[in-house]
C-alpha cells in the first residue's frame, strides 16, 4: 500500500509531500526577486536570473521524458559503492525515509539511507544572488561513516531562444574553469549580444575543501548515459575537467566523515556575479569579491533569518482567524505565496511554461491589485512601468518584456487598458498618497522601441478612457478589437464590427473609480466627463445586452448576439454576469436572475465552467488561441480566474452561502478530496488557471498551476469581500460576506501604518450586513450595513482594536 501522498504543517507554513511520484511535478518558487528557481518535489528545476528568456543559468527539459529533469542534485557515495540522492531524483535508489517539504521562499527534503539521515534546504537569501544548497548529514550508525558528496547542475546557455537554434554553434562560445583564488567552479558565456555586459558569470562553490570537480557535462556523466548513475559518481571522484567547448556542468565533489552519533553540515552556492563583460580576469575579480563570506559556518542561518524576515513581513498585512481551517490555511498561507509568485513571473513559467511568453500588459496589471495592499510601493513601481507600456492614444501592448531586450508586442485589445483604472484605485485606497497623480511618465512610442511624449499619470488614465470612447460599435458596447479577456471572443470579430459587453462592464467600473478619485481630487472638469461616459455605457448595456434572463456576452460582425439563448453553443457566459455586478449594472433583480442561471447552467461541483454549451468546433479559418476542444480552457473548462469574479459578485450580493460554496470548491486541497489527486494532478497548494471541463476525457484535470490570474483575484475575493476588509478612498470598510453558522471571525491587517484587530461578531447567524461597530471602544456610524472607518482614526496609532456586530438590518 502506498503512503499517504502530501499534508500540509501549518506550524511551519509547509505542504509536505511522501512520494516523489506525484501525478505531476509538484514545485516551489525560490526567489530574491532577481535571481529566481522553482524546485519540484523530486529534486526538477531551473535557475534564472532576472529573465528566463535572456539569462537562464540551469537547463530544464519541459515536455520530454524523463520528466521534471534535470534539476538541482546531491549524490550521496558510501564505500561500498551505494550510491542515492535526498530528492530520491535522479538517482531513484530505494531509500528507508523520505520527505519533501515546500514552504514559502524554501524546499526542504529529509532523507536516509543506511543510517545516515540528509536534511537538504533550498532557498535563495534576499541579498545574495545565489541558490544554497544547506546539507545537513546525521548518523545513527555505531561507527563513522565516510562519504562522497557530489553536488551537480547542469548550465544552460543562458539565452533559451539562441540554444534551441543555434547551440550547436554557440557551445564554442562557452567556458568552465576552477578560480582558485576563489576556490569556486566558474562558467562564462563569451557570446557577444547587444546586451553582453549584462550576461551574468556563475559561479559554484562548497564552504568544504573541494576534492574534485568538473565543468564538462560529458566528462561528469559519461557517453549514452544519464544524470542517474554518472560515471564520475560511481568512480568516486571526478576528473578535474574544465570546459573550452562542449555541454557546460557544475559538479562538485567532496570528501566527509560523520561521526559515531554525530552531525556534518557544508552548503553549496549556485550564483551569479554580473559586470565581467565576458572578461575571464574581471570574472575572477567579481567571483572572488561576491563569495569573500558565503564559506562561513553561520552564513546559511542567518541568510535564513533574513528570508524568513521577509515572507513574515509579507503575511502579517492580513491575517484571519475563521472557522474552517482549510479556507484559513489558504488565505493566511498559500494565497500570499501564489500572488508574489504570479506578481513575479506572470504567466510565464513552470514545469511546462517555458519562460519565452513575457510579461502579460494585463496580466501584471490584475497581479499589481493584489500586491497593492500587501507591498504598495511594489504595486506602485508595477504601474509605473505599464503606464510607460501605454501608447498616447490610449490603448497598451498586450505583451511587454522588461529583462529581454526585444520591443513589446502590440495587439489592440479592448481591455488591456481597461485594467490601470482598478490599479490606481487599489493603490490609492492603501496609501491615500494623491500625489502620484501627477508624477510624469512618459507614453511609449508608436514603433514600441522608445518612449513618447510625457504625461501624468492622470493625464495616462484620462487617455485610456478616450480610447474605449473612440472605439464604440453600433450598439455602443466597445468593439472587441483583437479580443477581450476572452481570447475566444475574437472568433466573433473577424472584420472588426463585433462589440464586447464584458469590457462595457469594464469601462463602467474603470469611469466608477476614476470619478471616485476626481471627486477626491477636485478635478470637477473630469469629473463630469467621466459621469457623461458612464450613463452613455449604461444606458448601452442596458439597452443591449440584457437578453431576457442572463446578460449577453457581445455581438458579431453582423450584429447578431453573442451568448444568447438563441446562439450556437455558448449560450450563457460567466463574466457579464458578474461584472454586471462589479460595476453596478442593472436592477437588482437582472442582477439575482444573472447569477442564479450560472448557478444553475455552469455550476458542476469542482467549480463554474466559463460558459454552457461548449463549442463543438470552429471554422477552418479560426486562429489557433481559440481552437481549444470542448471542455478544455475558454471553450467551457472551469476558468478559475473568472471563478473568482464569480464569488465577489455573490457576496457583493449578500449571497454568503453561495459566495463562500464557489470560493470552497476551487480550493486545492478540497477539490483533490473530490476528484482524487490522479485525477486533478495539480499542487494541492496552488491555485490553477484552469480545470478541465465536461465532454472531455481527462475531466477535473488541473493545469496552468500557480502562474495564474486566479491567484491575485482569489485573494481579493476572499479577503476583501468574503471576509470584507478593504481599503477604499474614504477609509477602511468592513463589509463581510458569511456563511450563516459562523458566530465569529477575526482579521488582522495594516492600513496606513497601523495594526488593526477586528473582531467580527455575528450571533444571528447572517450572511450580510453590519448593525453596530467601535474603534477603540467608541461608536462609529453604519451605513447601509457597512462600516466605515476613517482614515483619521488610523494615522499615526501603532494599533487599534475594532469590532464589528452583524445582524438583520
Amino acid at each position: 500500500m502506498k503512503p499517504r501522498l502530501f499534508h500540509f504543517d501549518d506550524e511551519r507554513r509547509g505542504m509536505v509531500v511522501h512520494r516523489h511520484d506525484t501525478p505531476q511535478p509538484w514545485i516551489n518558487y525560490l526567489s530574491n526577486g532577481r535571481l529566481h528557481a522553482f524546485v519540484s518535489q523530486a529534486g526538477g528545476g531551473m535557475l534564472w536570473w532576472r529573465s528566463p528568456l535572456r539569462f537562464r543559468l540551469t537547463r530544464y527539459r519541459a515536455y520530454n521524458l524523463p520528466i521534471d529533469s534535470p534539476g538541482f542534485y546531491l549524490y550521496i557515495r558510501h564505500p561500498d559503492g551505494t550510491v542515492w540522492s535526498p530528492t530520491f531524483r535522479p538517482v531513484e535508489t530505494v531509500l528507508d525515509e523520505w520527505s519533501a517539504c515546500h514552504q514559502p521562499g524554501r524546499t526542504v527534503f529529509v532523507a536516509e539511507k543506511v543510517g545516515v539521515r540528509v536534511k537538504l534546504t533550498f532557498f535563495i537569501p534576499p541579498g545574495t544572488d545565489a541558490l544554497v544548497w544547506d546539507v545537513r548529514l546525521e548518523n545513527s550508525a555505531g561507527k563513522a561513516q565516510e562519504l562522497d558528496l557530489f553536488a551537480y547542475a547542469e548550465f544552460s546557455q543562458f539565452e533559451w531562444e539562441q540554444e534551441l537554434r543555434g547551440g550547436y554553434y554557440t557551445r564554442h562560445m562557452m567556458k568552465t574553469w576552477m578560480c582558485r583564488e576563489a576556490n569556486a567552479l566558474v562558467y562564462l558565456d563569451h557570446d557577444a549580444k547587444p546586451y553582453f555586459a549584462l550576461k551574468p558569470t556563475v559561479y559554484f562553490l562548497s564552504s568544504d575543501e573541494i576534492h574534485s570537480y568538473s565543468g564538462d557535462r560529458d566528462d561528469f556523466i559519461g557517453n549514452y548515459r544519464h544524470e542517474n548513475a554518472p560515471q564520475s559518481v560511481l568512480a568516486g571522484r571526478c576528473n578535474d575537467s574544465a570546459l573550452a567547448t562542449g555541454h557546460p556542468c557544475g559538479a562538485l565533489h567532496n570528501k566527509v566523515v560523520v561521526p559515531a552519533g554525530g552531525h556534518y553540515r557544508l552548503h553549496y552556492c549556485l550564483g551569479v556575479v554580473t559586470g565581467c563583460n565576458g572578461s575571464i580576469e574581471d570574472a575572477e575579480t567579481g567571483v572572488v569579491k561576491a563569495t569573500a563570506n558565503l564559506r562561513s559556518a553561520g552564513w546559511p542561518d542567518g541568510s535564513l533569518e533574513v528570508l524568513e524576515a521577509w515572507w513574515s513581513d509579507h503575511f502579517s498585512a492580513y491575517q484571519c482567524a475563521v472557522p474552517d481551517p482549510v479556507a484559513m490555511r489558504q488565505i493566511n498561507t498559500w494565497n500570499p505565496v501564489n500572488t508574489v509568485t504570479a506578481a513575479r513571473f506572470s504567466r510565464g513559467i513552470n514545469t511546462w511554461a517555458p519562460g519565452t511568453r513575457g510579461v502579460g500588459f494585463r496580466d501584471t496589471a490584475q497581479d499589481m491589485v493584489a500586491i497593492a495592499y500587501r507591498s504598495p510601493g511594489w504595486a506602485i513601481e508595477g504601474m509605473r512601468y505599464l503606464l510607460s507600456q501605454q501608447f498616447e492614444e490610449g490603448h497598451t501592448v498586450h505583451t511587454c518584456f522588461p529583462e529581454d531586450f526585444r520591443p513589446s508586442s502590440r495587439s489592440d485589445r479592448s481591455d488591456n487598458h481597461l485594467w490601470l483604472a482598478p490599479l490606481l484605485w487599489a493603490i490609492l485606497a492603501e496609501t491615500r498618497d494623491f500625489g502620484i497623480l501627477d508624477e510624469t511618465i512618459p507614453y511609449l512610442a508608436p514603433d514600441c522601441s522608445g518612449k513618447g511624449t510625457e504625461a501624468t499619470v492622470w493625464e495616462h488614465m484620462c487617455a485610456a478612457v478616450r480610447f474605449t470612447e473612440n472605439h464604440l460599435g453600433r450598439h455602443g458596447l466597445p468593439l472587441t478589437l483583437r479580443s477581450d479577456w476572452n481570447d475566444l471572443i475574437g472568433k466573433f470579430n473577424k472584420r472588426g464590427e463585433g462589440e464586447t459587453v464584458f469590457a462595457g462592464f469594464q469601462h463602467v467600473l474603470a469611469l466608477k473609480r476614476l470619478a471616485e478619485i476626481a471627486r477626491h481630487t477636485g478635478r470637477t472638469e473630469d469629473l463630469r466627463w467621466f459621469e457623461e461616459c458612464r450613463a452613455r455605457q449604461e444606458a448601452a448595456l442596458l439597452s443591449h445586452a440584457w437578453d431576457g434572463s442572463w446578460w449577453r456576452r457581445g455581438y458579431d460582425d453582423d450584429g447578431n448576439p453573442v451568448g444568447s439563448v438563441n446562439s450556437k453553443g455558448g449560450n450563457l457566459f460567466l463574466n457579464p454576469q458578474s461584472w454586471a455586478i462589479l460595476a453596478g449594472v442593472g436592477t437588482r433583480e437582472q442582477q439575482f436572475a444573472g447569477m442564479d442561471a450560472v448557478a444553475e447552467q455552469l455550476d458542476i461541483g469542482y467549480g463554474l465552467k466559463l460558459l454552457h454549451p461548449p463549442f463543438g468546433g470552429w471554422d477552418s479559418d479560426a486562429e489557433t488561441l481559440i481552437g481549444y476542444g470542448p471542455g478544455c480552457g475558454e471553450n467551457g473548462a472551469v476558468f478559475c480566474h473568472a471563478n473568482t469574479w464569480a464569488i465577489i459578485a455573490e457576496a457583493t450580493l449578500g449571497n454568503g452561502t453561495r459566495a463562500w460554496k464557489y470560493h470552497n470548491q476551487l480550493i486545492p486541497r478540497n477539490v483533490i478530496e473530490r476528484l482524487g489527486a490522479e485525477t486533478y494532478r495539480a499542487e494541492p497548494n496552488a491555485w490553477v488557471s484552469n480545470i478541465v471541463g465536461p465532454g472531455n476525457p481527462r475531466m477535473g484535470w488541473g493545469n496552468v498551476e500557480h502562474v495564474t490570474g486566479t491567484a491575485a483575484w482569489m485573494d481579493i475575493a476572499a479577503t476583501q469581500y468574503l471576509l470584507g476588509v478593504r481599503a477604499e478612498l474614504d477609509g477602511l470598510w468592513v463589509d463581510p460576506c458569511l456563511p450563516t453558522k459562523w458566530n465569529a471571525i477575526n482579521v488582522r491587517r495594516k492600513y496606513l501604518g497601523c495594526k488593526v484587530d477586528i473582531e467580527i461578531l455575528n450571533p444571528e447567524g447572517v450572511e450580510k450586513g453590519v448593525v453596530e461597530a467601535s474603534a477603540g471602544g467608541s461608536a462609529v456610524n453604519v451605513t447601509e450595513g457597512k462600516a466605515v472607518f476613517a482614515p483619521e482614526l488610523f494615522e499615526g496609532v501603532g494599533e487599534l482594536r475594532i469590532m464589528v456586530r452583524m445582524g438583520r438590518l
